[in-house]
């Protein structure tokens, strides 16, 4: 076991887990950020909606953000979080490869994975030309033609969301049967809807091919989709005791009802957004800095009022 006692670890090193390591580092902290390098968004290659990001590639926006929080007591170590519990007043994590570290608290920054729908071929184009977010994705592909999947989860309210960028979108519901509702909203979009089988999904020169169960097929310059997700909880389960975070109430600066343990990220109140997700780590890094002064310096700052649903 590493000896030295950290007052924060960090797990994630995207977005919320490199802003809160900035905000905790300046707050003269002693932080080790602990990331395993397979984020949700690596697939995309590059970000956006960042200021003085956008298109940065991710890879070289994580080493200019590492390079800027050496200047401050900020520790890295690329490795796999296998385990964290609490042992007294102190929070011990484990790791595949690097020992075990302790710390006062835990920010838990490691976001979700995302679940494609079973459709052969779709997860090859996963972050080129199969995308989810507009905001992120769709001017690269702007006045392209679309087809938006809404087979597996309902995804009428993107369709209608990328009408902005293209006034060519089909629905494809993949033999889903529509609610009224949903049929009423593409129909005020003005989208029509396929409702055969999608096959299987390729890469074509315009963009994706999509086969159909009857021999069909038809080109579009991006296919698009809501997903479903999956909190990357594994080694916290133990200490939660529970299957998810929706049982463990977090306030809007990532205070979780466990002591010593705060969210930031894909994992908290935001939209799963790049520059949210920054915007919630620096709120964590803000809250962990003004409980441990809490409880350095008892009676210095008024208590937080307790987390909520």
């Amino acid at each position: 076991m590493d000896t030295q006692l950290f007052d924060t670890v960090i797990v994630g090193g995207g977005p919320a887990g490199l802003n809160a390591a900035l905000y905790l580092g300046r707050s003269r902290r002693r932080v080790l950020l602990i990331d395993s390098g397979d984020a949700r968004n690596m697939a995309a290659g590059v970000m956006h909606n960042v200021l003085t990001n956008d298109g940065a590639t991710i890879e070289d926006f994580r080493a200019r953000s590492r390079a800027q929080l050496g200047a401050y007591e900020v520790s890295f170590r690329d490795d796999e979080v296998r385990s964290a519990e609490p042992e007294g007043d102190h929070v011990v994590v484990t790791t595949k490869e690097s020992g075990t570290f302790r710390a006062r608290t835990l920010l838990y920054a490691a976001g979700v994975r995302s679940v494609l729908p079973p459709v052969p071929g779709l997860a090859d184009l996963w972050g080129t030309t199969v995308l989810e977010c507009p905001y992120c994705h769709a001017w690269e592909v702007r006045d392209r033609s679309f087809a938006v999947y809404g087979g597996a989860v309902p995804s009428e309210c993107l369709a209608a969301t990328l009408t902005v960028w293209s006034d060519r979108i089909t629905y494809l519901t993949d033999r889903r049967e529509l609610p009224k509702d949903e049929q009423d909203r593409l129909t005020a979009a003005g989208v029509p809807v396929v409702t055969d089988h999608v096959s299987e999904v390729r890469s074509h020169p315009e963009g994706v091919e999509v086969l159909f169960a009857d021999g069909r097929s038809a080109n579009y310059g991006a296919l698009f989709l809501h997903l479903d997700t999956e909190p990357r909880l594994d080694p916290l389960r133990p200490w939660l005791q529970a299957p998810d975070l929706e049982s463990v109430q977090s306030d809007d600066r990532g205070r979780t009802s466990v002591p010593r343990l705060y969210v930031a990220g894909d994992l908290g109140r935001t939209m799963q957004q790049a520059a949210m997700a920054a915007a919630s780590g620096g709120l964590a890094g803000m809250a962990i800095n003004a409980d441990l002064i809490r409880e350095d310096r008892p009676g210095s700052l008024p208590e937080p009022p307790p987390p909520t649903p």
